[in-house]
Formats: structure tokens, sequence, C-alpha cells
């Protein structure tokens, strides 16, 4: 707790009559409670006190009385608390383990709090009783989150409901069409069946996170992906038909729903028990890699010397090796060892200083950027890597934002198209509050990553270039597989834009040699490969930007994202930084 907490002088009866007021304890016997009242205090904590700390071991239980908290998971709001007899602590008390979440006052609270040790140092006929209470407000709070999740099931329920409905709509406009559309429909009503199924498999959930988790991932990449492909292929026959759109959007909001949850799963599963070797001479930042990691799952060692780091390659088997600019060499030892092994660079340094170091690796690692004065920001950077890389997810801005923002997407079908869109991208962010310099720099940044995917991504099944040889003031447009994505959004700490191409022409080399002669004052000559000048674009993508990721599918896909601080953080290096991830 941030501060002393203020106790008021109240008396057990009052206690009890307040234990009356809470809604989970309508059934609970009048003698328990009296048990219970005995045993509380009440407490006043002002706003932004702290009443828990994640990773901390705590030994109290709090029934909230009055006034709001909020509850932060690594520095994130995932919810607010304001209702009176919410319980807060009960689960690092019942399973002796350290707080999941960060609880802050968001105004004044009155809570009762109560000491679980006063129950474990009782013995005999008492130290039952109390504890027989304790286990009774569990079973009561436990019974009432179940009774949340329930409600949520029959919500998802409705909107299958709704998609039935407007299944059968769409099946009968289709009795008007040709016969090639019947035979759509005829595709519909078997995904409907599968829908129905899944909805089925559904009620069996039970109260496990891993199982209920699993289910969800199934019904969504089972039911709805391939329903809403198969809608979209309608809609391009028949843009028109209003039954399909309508239905077509009931698919989306539910894809919008589970789509973050099931993404998170896949990306759990896949970093169960993965082996990952952190070579790190400094100290300071083993320590915070180690509690990047420490609860995700990851089988975690760490080195401090390039022997220690060799002899560690020598007896185990990784699936990733991460290493500081001081154990590049490292880098060359796991992959002899290991040519299907991911590696990462770890780097503090400014861009300039160790793109030269890169050429003592046999082959370009994956490159992450960490600032040894701001914990949030490494933590971050280095789950995120894990995450991408084990489970072969680099794609999509969501990973560098919080967790439920609206993203903004369009497709990219012409140069001319270019101003409209950036206008579009500014005024969204204007609209949000998004002071000027920032949106200044987000549009030099965008005119640039959309030039690059215009004029320089596209390439013929050849892999030759197939637009950059034209002058940037030549409109081209672009057809339909050419077609590139615009993505943006924000979650009032950081500003996101994103391009996306459907070719994976921009290689790690190329990138890392671009920014290197940009840097070293040589980018007068860095056209060789076309007369946008890439080079320069590239440079001023990073030098414009808090961060910019580089996410390279070869000859699939190109994603570069750009990254910019609401707010300018005091006492941090705000030097540019870049990541790049290329997909093996």
């Amino acid at each position: 707790m941030s501060a002393p907490a203020i106790k008021l002088d109240w008396n057990t009866q009052e206690i009890l009559e307040e234990f009356g007021k809470f809604p989970m304890f309508d059934a609970f016997p009048k003698n328990l409670l009296a048990e219970l009242a005995s045993a509380s205090e009440i407490i006043v904590l002002p706003k932004l006190d702290e009443i828990l700390s994640q990773g901390q071991q705590n030994d109290q239980i709090f029934f909230l009385c009055s006034g709001s908290v909020g509850v932060y998971v690594d520095g994130a709001r995932v919810s607010k608390l304001s209702s009176k007899g919410d319980l807060l602590g009960e689960m690092s008390v019942i399973t002796n383990r350290p707080v999941g979440a960060t609880i802050v006052a968001e105004t004044e609270v009155t809570l009762i709090r109560i000491d679980s040790r006063h129950f474990l140092n009782m013995t005999g006929p008492e130290r039952d009783t109390y504890l027989a209470v304790l286990y009774r407000v569990y079973a009561a709070v436990l019974a009432d989150k179940l009774n949340t999740t329930n409600q949520k099931a029959k919500h998802f329920e409705q909107l299958n409901v709704r998609l039935t409905s407007m299944q059968w709509d769409l099946e009968e406009a289709n009795r008007t069409l040709e016969k090639k559309v019947e035979e759509r429909t005829q595709k519909l009503e078997h995904q409907k069946a599968e829908l129905m199924a899944g909805k089925n498999k559904l009620e069996e959930l039970v109260n496990s996170k891993k199982f209920i988790f699993q289910k969800l991932t199934e019904f969504h990449d089972r039911n709805l992906i391939p329903l809403k492909s198969f809608l979209d292929a309608f809609r391009q026959v028949h843009p028109d038909e209003k039954e399909v759109n309508d239905a077509r959007k009931v698919v989306f909001d539910v894809q919008q729903m589970l789509g973050p949850m099931t993404d998170q799963y896949s990306s759990e599963q896949a970093i169960q028990s993965k082996k990952v070797l952190l070579a790190e001479s400094n100290k300071k930042q083993q320590i915070v890699a180690k509690m990047a990691l420490g609860g995700t799952g990851v089988i975690l060692d760490m080195c401090s010397t390039l022997e220690e780091g060799r002899e560690k390659l020598k007896n185990n088997k990784y699936d990733m090796v991460a290493f500081d600019n001081i154990m590049f060499e490292l880098g060359n030892i796991a992959r002899e060892m290991n040519p299907e092994i991911d590696l990462v660079m770890l780097t503090s340094a400014a861009v300039p200083s160790y793109l030269p170091a890169l050429k003592q690796l046999k082959d370009i690692p994956n490159i992450v950027s960490r600032n040894e004065e701001d914990r949030t920001f490494t933590v971050k950077n280095i789950m995120t890597t894990v995450t991408k890389l084990l489970s072969r997810d680099l794609f999509g801005l969501e990973k560098y934002i919080s967790w439920g923002v609206d993203v903004q997407s369009k497709s990219i079908t012409s140069s001319q198209q270019r101003a409209e869109l950036i206008a579009e991208v500014d005024l969204y962010f204007e609209k949000l509050g998004v002071r000027r310099p920032n949106r200044e720099r987000m549009r030099a940044v965008l005119e640039e990553m959309l030039m690059n995917a215009i004029y320089d991504a596209a390439t013929d099944k050849d892999g030759k270039a197939i637009y950059n040889h034209m002058s940037r003031t030549e409109n081209v447009v672009l057809k339909p597989e050419e077609q590139g994505l615009i993505r943006w959004a924000t979650d009032g700490m950081i500003l996101a834009v994103s391009v996306q191409d459907p070719f994976g022409s921009l290689r790690g080399s190329t990138i890392l040699k671009y920014l290197e002669h940009n840097y070293a004052g040589m980018g007068a000559g860095v056209v060789e490969e076309g007369k946008g000048g890439a080079g320069r674009g590239l440079h001023q993508i990073v030098e414009n930007s808090d961060l910019v990721v580089f996410n390279v599918d070869p000859k699939k896909k190109t994603e570069v994202i750009a990254l910019f601080n609401v707010e300018t953080k005091e006492a941090v290096n705000q030097n540019p930084s870049f990541h790049l991830f290329v997909k093996s």
C-alpha cells in the first residue's frame, strides 16, 4: 500500500450492518457474517493510492464499500471495480501466490480489510470456524463470477441466433439467382451447420481458462474464418445484396470479439516450454529479461560471457538465442550448431553505432532495440519479440498497442490515392486529440511508407521490380493482387501506423545497407536499386519515428509499422530505433 491507511472506529455491529448491504451476502448465514465482521476493520484510502501491487505476496483481502478502483496488469488498465461488495486480493490469499494485478484507488475508497493471518494463527475449533467463513466468502465470489461468465455466453448465443436468422434471409434471396449462386448457398448452409455445432460445443464450457480458450479458438478458425471468406467471395459477385452484407457484418462483429482472445491463446500455447538463451553481459538487463519472461511459460537460460554461452549451446537445445552487441560471435556459434534457430540481437546503442558491427555475423539476425533507462519499453519489447518469433506470428500493429483498441484499415489502390489516405489518417488522429507535431511526423513517415509500397514493393514472378523504374510523379494503378493495406490506431499512449504489401521483396540486408549508408552521410549515392531513392526513404521513416518495426515474410508479405509516443517521456533517451523481423 502506498501510504498508511486511515482506520475508522467502527464496531462489529456497524461492520455487520455494512456486510448486509453486499449482494453476495443476501443468503449468507448471519452467525458466520458476525464471525467475519469480528475480524474486520474499516479503512479509507485517498485517490491514486496503491491497494495491491502485482508480483508481491499478500495476506489481506478487501471488500469495496465505496469509491472505485482500477485493475492494472503489466502497467495496462484491464478493468474497473466500483460495485459495493467487490472483493480484492482473494486469489493471492487462497493460492498463496503473488498478486496477479496492481489495484489502484481511482477515487477515495472505503474498504473492509481482513488479515488472513488472523485465521491461520488460530487453533482449535475457533480456527475452523473462521476458515469456514473465509472459504464461504470465496465460494460466493466464484459463484458470482461464474454467473457473469454464463451471461456472456448467453450474449454470444444471441449473436449466433441473429447470424442464423441472417443466413435464412440469405438463402431466400439465393433462390432467385442462377445455379452457380445456388451451389454457393448450399455451401453456406454447410457452414451454418458447422456454426451451430460450434455453438453447442461452447455450451459445454467448464470453469477452466485453458479449455475455454481452446474451444473459442477452434470455433474462430474452423467456423468464422471460412464463413467470412465465403461471404467475401459471394459479395464480390453480388455486391448489392443487403442480406450478404448484413450477414457479413454479424460475422465480423463476432470475429472482433473473439479475435484478440484467440490470438492471445494461440500465442501463449505456441511459446509454452520453448527454450530461450539470453547472452547478456549486463546483470541489470538480465533481471529485466527474467521479469519479462518469468510468467510466460518460456524456459529462460542466461549467460554473461561468450565461453559460458558456448557451453550452454553445446549441452542444450534452444529455440531462440538472444544476445547483446558485445557477444555477436555467439550468434555465429548458435547458427553453426542449429541452422533453424531464431537469432535476436538486443541493443541499446544508437542505430549508426551498431550497423557496421552486424557484418561480423554470417546471417542477419532479428534486431530489437531496447532502452536501459525505460524498463517498461524494454520489458514490452522482449515479451513481444519472444512471442512473435516463437509463435511464428510476426505481423500486426496490435502487438505494440493496448489490447482491444479499434484498428482502422484501408486498401492501397493507386499513387493518386496517397494524399487522400494520409489526410484521412491525419483527420482520424486529430479528432482524437493527437497534437499537431506528432501528426506532422506521422504524415511524413506515412508518405514514405506509401511511396515504397506503391512504387518499390511490386515485383513479377521472377522477382523483377514492376514500377520502381517509374518517376514518382507518374500515376500507378495497382492491380487487385498488388494492392497493399494501410492500418492505423492509437491507445492514448502510442500512435501507430502500418503499411503492408503482398510481395515480401524488402530484404533485411537491403534495410541495413540503406540505413548504414545514410547514417554515414552517403545518402546521395543510395539510389542504385530504383529511382525512388528507397534508401533515403527508409532512413527518414526511422528518423521521424520513435520506433519502426520491419516485418518481412520473403516473397509473401512486408509490413512496416511506425510508432510514435503520444506524450514525450522526460529523462528518457529519445534516439530513434528500429526492429527487424524476417520470417524463416
